[in-house]
């Protein structure tokens, strides 16, 4: 899920830089603060989320993957 949603958040500040900024309110503290930093939100989160996942996997692979010694 959080690919998806990185993908959606790419998409809206991607498209919305494209058309010139043109659909939010050019003064600083809407801009920065409300634009930037609560959408930046939906970029933060599931990016944290996606990379705790990656390091999850590769430890459980490595756990896997570890040669098991026969018990005699």
């Amino acid at each position: 899920l959080s690919p998806g949603q990185l993908y959606g958040d790419i998409l809206y500040f991607a498209t919305e830089a494209r058309a010139g900024w043109t659909h939010s309110d050019p003064r600083p503290l809407y801009f920065w603060g409300y634009f930037v930093g609560l959408n930046g939100l939906w970029l933060l989160v599931p990016g944290l989320l996606l990379l705790d996942s990656c390091q999850q996997l590769a430890t459980a692979q490595r756990g896997h993957d570890r040669p098991r010694h026969k018990a005699h």
